[in-house]
């Protein structure tokens, strides 16, 4: 409750994409596996990437940049869609938790999510859909 974000440099200096990337799949996985000690952790990943959002835009917007909002939220779907911890079902309340955090704090739309779902047509989004398994 106490810690001061701003005293942690996890995203700084502002890296490339690539290496930002890396880093939020890291800060990601370690917010949600079980190897980890702390209910803490999804709180302090969603703090850390609010910190980052609101630096970044400001940037973004000295610098009439697009918004790193846009950046955030496809990683955000690609570690929830790639990442094996995020996909273990062990994991799915650490997952649900740390993902409604990020919508609380609008670091994630879960509307953007399902129509990325929807135009990819993935199976299972349709209640007319009849499972395989029946």
């Amino acid at each position: 409750m106490t810690t001061d974000f701003d005293t942690f440099a996890f995203f700084e200096p502002p890296p490339d994409d690539t290496f930002f990337a890396l880093k939020v799949d890291r800060l990601l996985t370690w917010s949600v596996t079980p190897l980890q000690y702390g209910d803490h952790r999804p709180y302090a990943a969603v703090a850390l990437l609010r910190r980052w959002c609101d630096r970044a835009g400001e940037r973004a917007t000295r610098r009439d940049f697009t918004s790193p909002h846009e950046l955030l939220q496809d990683l955000l779907f690609d570690w929830l869609d790639g990442s094996s911890v995020a996909g273990d079902p062990s994991n799915l309340r650490a997952v649900a938790l740390l993902y409604g955090e990020l919508v609380k704090w609008e670091l994630f739309s879960y509307a953007k999510y399902i129509q990325r779902l929807i135009a990819r047509c993935e199976l299972g989004l349709s209640y007319t859909e009849v499972s395989r398994d029946h």
